[in-house]
């Protein structure tokens, strides 16, 4: 078995284990809904109870153990590749990223408040779009010693739309495996 890049890969590891709710990606009434798990940033099928309305891009699901609470999904069908969903999915998923990261934004202001140098040359935020090395320069400068709070607060400090930049980059590693670092295993999935 070939080693995973963040540890030894283990079989017995759930990727939906803990995850209980997902996001929207696309749900056109075929039974099937795409959607994008909260916690890990999964992407997976779940098969809609019957007589559901048409959910919306970036609409809440919970797809949990907790059968009670499953008002929209019937069951989990597991994991999916980013190839194998609908286009309309694959181009609203930095979209409904950036929602999540607004929502929950904990480990992802972690990212700004922790981020170092990749190499002698590059910052980790010159990993975001349109960030050089003079705005990651700008960026460390204005996040101190301290930090941030919140997310607006960065965005105000920096002049940046901080949930966009990193939902960006995070679609982009959820659709192309081979980019590399990959700020999603990083902050999100490290146990895996």
């Amino acid at each position: 078995m070939q080693p995973r890049r963040n540890g030894p890969a283990r079989d017995d590891v759930d990727p939906l284990e803990n995850e209980e709710w997902a996001r929207v990606l696309d749900h056109s009434g075929s039974g099937v809904m795409f959607a994008l798990t909260e916690n890990r940033l999964h992407l997976v099928r779940l098969r809609e109870r019957p007589g559901v309305a048409n959910q919306d891009v970036g609409s809440r699901v919970y797809f949990g153990a907790d059968l009670s609470k499953r008002e929209i999904v019937a069951e989990p069908l597991g994991l999916t590749r980013f190839r194998d969903m609908p286009n309309r999915a694959q181009s609203d998923i930095a979209e409904v990223i950036a929602e999540v990261i607004k929502d929950l934004p904990e480990a992802y202001l972690s990212f700004y408040n922790r981020a170092g140098n990749l190499s002698l040359k590059m910052h980790a935020f010159e990993l975001l779009q349109g960030v050089g090395p003079r705005k990651a320069r700008e960026m460390v400068e204005a996040r101190g010693r301290k930090g941030w709070s919140d997310l607006a607060a960065l965005d105000e400090a920096c002049g940046i739309n901080s949930a966009e930049l990193l939902a960006e980059r995070m679609a982009e590693e959820i659709s192309d495996k081979k980019l590399e670092p990959r700020l999603v295993d990083l902050l999100l999935r490290q146990e895996e």
